[in-house]
């Protein structure tokens, strides 16, 4: 990997997962769901029913449903980023790097993001955000050393020990970059059974922390995958979360240029900026967002990974593999009305 001031190394124009996995989102109230999702590179031309029927991005993608097939997001590990744009909500898994999901918490509530900017944003690649060039954690980079100071550099927790909880569940065929792949609560998983670890999968939507070249120089900067999913960089950069919501204000973000200093911004003008992070306990609870996520080990799940192995809509005059990316298989996400 190229050392990029703190930034993660690109290949603009790859492709090695496919379609990216977004996750689909309801707003649940009234004793209803009511579905609502962003699709991405189509290329044929479907009605909105069509799409959704073919896409499984109906409430019909989910069999029979019920209450405990979904699980409440902690509110200690729901991170709001205010875009000017809108909203972005991110689920951390602290549990697959505790000492990052501590960090960033405490940087959070230090307000140590609100005003910076996304000063990196490739397209198809990644939007990172943070302090902004010059700041990563060695001692080559020290432009804001006294800052940093109070942001020692971590130690890497680029995967962890394979554990029987969360139920992991098998995405059932083989994958590329991986031996096994799967979710656990939500999250897309590797695994090496060989080595007995598991790390989550860079795919779009993920949330992680930026490095230098030496695998323990993480500190501040963030970075959100916006494109293709990158798996070239799984268990090399430190992954803890994923958006739930809001990847349509990503994606309105400025771009820099990938042939220009690896697509930073230059003009600072025209980055945007980072309005504030909360993480969603803070905030009270008449105000607080709720979400919650489909229990990936649930019946609900499996019949709907049964459904996109073996679709049976019309549309389909040819039949597609029975094989799934692992990137490409959405889990169902709600927001909670009161």
């Amino acid at each position: 990997m190229r050392k990029l001031d703190g930034r993660i190394d690109s290949d603009v124009g790859e492709n090695e997962c496919g379609d990216g996995r977004l996750p689909i989102v309801w707003f649940a109230g009234a004793g209803k769901a009511l579905p609502v999702a962003s699709t991405r590179g189509i290329e044929m031309k479907l009605t909105r029913a069509a799409a959704l029927s073919v896409l499984l991005f109906s409430s019909s993608a989910w069999p029979a449903e019920t209450a405990s097939e979904w699980r409440d997001v902690d509110p200690q590990n729901l991170v709001l980023l205010e875009t000017k744009y809108g909203e972005v909500a991110i689920e951390l898994a602290p549990e697959f790097a505790p000492r990052h999901g501590e960090r960033l918490r405490a940087l959070i509530r230090a307000h140590f993001y609100d005003g910076l900017s996304f000063y990196r944003v490739i397209d198809g690649f990644v939007a990172q955000g943070g302090i902004g060039e010059g700041t990563a954690s060695t001692k080559d980079h020290p432009v804001e050393a006294k800052t940093l100071d109070k942001w020692p550099a971590l130690k890497a927790e680029f995967d962890r020990a394979s554990t029987p909880l969360p139920i992991f569940t098998p995405l059932g065929n083989a994958d590329l970059m991986a031996a096994e792949v799967g979710f656990e609560d939500g999250f897309a998983v590797g695994r090496s059974p060989a080595e007995k670890r598991e790390w989550l999968i860079h795919c779009p939507g993920t949330f992680a922390f930026a490095r230098d070249n030496d695998p323990d120089t993480a500190s501040t900067e963030f970075y959100v995958v916006i494109g293709q999913a990158p798996r070239r960089l799984d268990r090399d950069l430190t992954a803890f979360g994923r958006v739930l919501s809001g990847m349509q204000f990503l994606q309105k973000l400025e771009r820099g240029d990938p042939e220009v200093d690896s697509g930073v911004i230059a003009d600072v003008g025209k980055r945007d900026p980072i309005i504030r992070m909360r993480i969603a306990a803070d905030v009270p609870s008449a105000g607080r967002p709720r979400f919650q996520v489909m229990r990936t080990e649930s019946e609900a799940f499996a019949g709907a990974l049964e459904q996109r192995r073996h679709p049976t809509s019309p549309f389909y005059f040819r039949k597609p593999p029975p094989v799934l990316d692992i990137c490409g298989v959405p889990v169902g996400v709600r927001r909670v009305v009161p």
